[in-house]
């Protein structure tokens, strides 16, 4: 279990790292990289073969600790980041100020391991206030929930540390599993969704591709799932745009106001568009209160009736 723990956590690490190498490094990137990082480091020295294998070299339990003050410290810093009310000036003075903290804590851990978890035990009021401040139902609101769960582990575990007991590595493990499950919540959840609308609107991609293949861009075919799922909206639309007169004509016939209704014309016309036209732009605008992708999904669903 231990080792598969371990690797679970690793791939989200090479995810988090993927989406620094294609995205634009900033604090909060680089921070969630290193937090599972050092998780993934910690959960792969629970796993008893490997740290029998270090026992002879390094305490294990005191770098297990060292890597849990990595954990706290960046995770610290992504919350500080992410309050709104500091200023430039205070949030760089507030992350020195932590870093400072985690390496006294590290250089103290290596004489009292208990230095470790006083340290993870300090930072968790920081990251649950800030944390459960930005819980709702987006995909970012619930990774942050899993978050919050996940950082209850440790705590329970620096608690049970100051107090004489040992750690209990089943409980670091589900609280490394679900903050590594929250570092790629939001990624999983852009794929998933991703490929659930390319499957929702590839036969009307399929057939206003055929019809108008001059909206494609060849280019981008090899594309990641998510800007692939982009790219055939635009492509729908852009193919639509030309379905209805590329702008040149306006039959002036009134849109229905519910997005269904229209949805349902010009399904119709993309399905024949000799026996049942409507022309103008007008037909194919994004109705108001409804996103890009919803509104092409809805005239795929009619045009797959």
């Amino acid at each position: 279990m231990d080792w598969v723990a371990a690797l679970l956590v690793w791939l989200a690490v090479g995810a988090r790292v993927g989406r620094v190498v294609v995205r634009s490094a900033n604090t909060v990137r680089v921070s969630i990289v290193l937090a599972v990082g050092f998780l993934a480091v910690g959960q792969t020295l629970l796993v008893d073969d490997v740290a029998r294998l270090l026992t002879p070299y390094v305490d294990v339990p005191t770098v297990i600790g060292m890597c849990w003050i990595g954990v706290a410290a960046t995770s610290a810093v992504i919350t500080l980041t992410a309050r709104p009310m500091l200023g430039a000036a205070r949030e760089r003075r507030s992350i020195a100020a932590v870093v400072f903290f985690a390496v006294a804590s590290g250089i103290a851990s290596a004489v009292w391991p208990t230095a470790a978890w006083v340290f993870v035990l300090l930072m968790f009021p920081l990251l649950i206030v800030t944390g459960l401040g930005m819980v709702d139902r987006t995909p970012l609101g619930r990774a942050v929930a899993l978050f919050c769960v996940g950082t209850c582990a440790p705590a329970f575990v620096a608690v049970s540390v100051v107090f004489g007991s040992a750690p209990r590595h089943s409980v670091l493990t589900a609280g490394a599993l679900l903050m590594a499950a929250a570092a790629v919540w939001v990624l999983v959840t852009s794929w998933v969704r991703a490929r659930i609308l390319l499957w929702r609107i590839r036969n009307l991609h399929r057939t206003l591709t055929r019809r108008f293949p001059e909206v494609v861009d060849d280019k981008r075919s090899g594309a990641p799932t998510v800007l692939r799922a982009s790219d055939h909206v635009s492509e729908i639309m852009d193919a639509l745009y030309l379905q209805v007169g590329a702008g040149q004509f306006d039959d002036g016939a009134p849109v229905p106001v519910e997005s269904g209704a229209r949805a349902v014309r010009v399904a119709r016309t993309v399905r024949d568009p000799l026996a049942d036209p409507v022309m103008g732009g007008h037909w194919i605008a994004v109705p108001r209160d409804v996103s890009l992708a919803r509104w092409v999904t809805t005239i795929a669903s009619e045009f797959g009736r």
